[in-house]
């Protein structure tokens, strides 16, 4: 017995950790199903491709405890071994990722993540299913890493064949798998090969700037200071609601009539059919939309990671633009002003005012994601704030109810449906307290969302919207000048607000060769999508960095960001000279942003999460 036992014991480390790899391996292969196969109406199809890929990773773990045994002294193995739990804890984290928001871990954004503790407490507690269950989850990972420095390494025959069979299998199955090809490759890839396959932080050469005729696109202009525009005097306010996206609503050709108040309002007024956001989550929403950029693609690694990664010192932003005409500018939310030092950021674009949860409004009111009342008590206080408010001002207002993990305040039920019809109620009923005050009798309202869902795209929603489901979300204007049911169905994107609104408070049109005015008015008429055939709309993937769409006049195509060979690797009916300009835009939008980041760095983010100037 004892002689069996000695030649049992030291299996069972080796066979432990291939358990427990063979069950991430299923989980994860289960979630691309979940996400990514059923929605695609391809049921198990990609099964074998992740398997493909994760195999490769567990070979590389079991390679690293079979070095260990040959590693002396025996605390330097153990460190070795340390480095296998270190790469099974980053593979967790990324499934983690991939269920609760349908990205990856990437690098270039875990160190923001580490930043903010408290906000990714928050997302990945209530993403597990509550406390107990994300405690456990963190002492199963600190007990993994403990008893891999605690366990003896693997120096006996037994466990070192153990561990060289194993290398041989995930090799073998690496090799042998069938491998499919797959649009959606970045979910089927392993958390280490999609961190590789990223070319986003290549910069271009000295020698490949030189041949680029920069100087040929103007930079953006602002509007006279002298000059009146249509809008000059009147009040604004901006409403970005979080996660809005066009599958939801049947008026912007969605699946679902999960928002029919808004669909209402959004036919009182001016519709945008074929409008985009420039990236994937929040922060590249308020990018777009306050600062005016046309993308969020800085040449970044992940040791650089800032908050808001080169969007400071921004000029031309849409605060900066209303303060330079004499209004007030207000930023309200009932999210956290100190994730990622967004409230120091909304005060470097111009805002005058920023509130957050913090405010005594919110005293006593119930807490849903990132700690944040119901978008009921945000419209409650804009409505005191207004009271309040002297001479023309713009007001923004950010909803937070339907993010992750989308409950419905009213019930407590984790849904996403509910919560937009929770949203959508609240909306309606914000919008009947400005009807009945008179807002429309001066006043602009414009409602646009701040980036699509973080759930899978289906293939319904391939097929409704092609390559535009990744960007495309609603956005409309209400005001006296607008009449019922005006459809714009150009190809217009979230940065194209604020030289919209230069143009509307001094009569001034963009002159950047990618802007355009979203609402003409009258005699007034700013160069709209239509009078600029090459305008386009840019979106950067956030679950594929280095991957944008472009979305023109002429068609819609991708692009592979990857320095001197960015290129078009899908160019739909884009012709070449056409390609060569949105070539050309891209280069310049993310050089510029270099050089400001350069000029400007923003915070750095201190081991405690909160920003500090350099």
């Amino acid at each position: 017995m004892t002689k069996l036992t000695d030649k049992v014991l030291p299996l069972l480390p080796g066979t432990f950790i291939a358990g427990l790899l063979l069950t991430l391996v299923f989980l994860r292969a289960d979630a691309v199903d979940q996400k990514i196969g059923v929605y695609i109406a391809c049921p198990g199809c990609f099964d074998s491709a992740v398997f493909q890929n994760d195999l490769a990773l567990s070979g590389l773990v079991f390679g690293i405890l079979l070095l260990a045994a040959f590693v002396r002294p025996d605390w330097l193995a153990r460190g070795t071994q340390a480095i296998a739990g270190l790469v099974i804890l980053v593979y967790a984290a990324d499934l983690v990722l991939f269920h609760l928001f349908h990205a990856r871990l990437f690098m270039s954004d875990a160190a923001l993540f580490i930043s903010e503790r408290a906000a990714i407490w928050d997302q990945f507690s209530s993403g597990m299913g509550g406390l107990l269950n994300a405690l456990l989850i963190l002492l199963a990972a600190a007990g993994l890493i403990i008893g891999l420095l605690a366990l003896r390494p693997a120096r006996q025959r037994s466990s070192r064949g153990l561990l060289t069979a194993l290398v041989g299998f995930s090799l073998l199955a690496t090799l042998t798998l069938e491998r499919q090809p797959y649009v959606n490759s970045w979910a089927v890839e392993n958390v280490f090969a999609a961190n590789l396959a990223t070319t986003a932080s290549r910069t271009y050469s000295e020698e490949h700037l030189a041949r680029m005729p920069l100087d040929k696109l103007p930079a953006r202009q602002s509007g006279s200071a002298h000059a009146g525009g249509p809008g000059n005097g009147r009040n604004v306010i901006v409403v970005l609601l979080e996660s809005w996206s066009s599958w939801h609503s049947d008026l912007f050709g969605g699946y679902e009539n999960w928002t029919p108040r808004l669909d209402a309002a959004a036919a009182r007024g001016l519709r945008f059919t074929n409008f985009h956001a420039i990236g994937f989550a929040t922060a590249q929403g308020l990018m777009g939309i306050l600062a005016g950029a046309p993308l969020s693609a800085p040449f970044m690694h992940w040791y650089e990671a800032t908050p808001f990664h080169s969007m400071w010192g921004m000029r031309h932003t849409l605060p900066a633009t209303f303060r330079a005409r004499g209004y007030s500018t207000a930023f309200l939310t009932t999210g956290p002003l100190e994730l990622y030092v967004k409230g120091e950021w909304l005060k470097d674009l111009g805002f005058q005012y920023v509130e957050g949860q913090e405010h005594e409004f919110y005293a006593g009111q119930p807490t849903f994601a990132f700690g944040a009342p119901p978008d009921r008590a945000l419209y409650q206080r804009a409505e005191q704030w207004r009271r309040s408010a002297s001479g023309p001002y713009l007001l923004v207002l950010e909803t937070v109810t339907t993010h992750q993990p989308y409950t419905d305040p009213e019930t407590g039920e984790r849904s996403l449906e509910r919560a937009m019809k929770y949203a959508d109620r609240e909306f309606g009923a914000y919008l009947e307290s400005l009807d009945q005050t008179g807002f429309f009798e001066d006043g602009l309202l414009v409602v646009v969302s701040d980036h699509r869902s973080m759930t899978p795209i289906p293939d319904r929603e391939f097929r409704r919207f092609g390559d535009q489901a990744f960007s495309r979300v609603p956005m409309f204007i209400l005001g006296k000048e607008f009449g019922p049911d005006q459809v714009d169905d150009l190809p217009y994107s979230q940065s194209d607000l604020v030289p919209s609104f230069e143009w509307w408070l001094s009569g001034q049109g963009p002159t950047a060769a990618n802007d355009a005015v979203l609402f003409p008015m009258g005699d007034h008429h700013g160069p709209a999508a239509e009078d600029k055939p090459g305008k386009c709309a840019f979106h950067g993937r956030g679950n594929q960095p280095g991957l944008v769409d472009v979305h023109c006049n002429q068609g819609s195509g991708l692009v592979r960001l990857d320095g001197d060979q960015t290129r078009f690797i899908s160019s739909g009916a884009l012709d070449d000279r056409h390609q060569e300009a949105m070539l050309l835009e891209i280069a310049r939008v993310r050089l510029q942003g270099m050089r400001r980041h350069q000029l400007q760095p923003g915070p750095q983010v201190r081991k405690d999460g909160a920003g500090r100037h350099q």
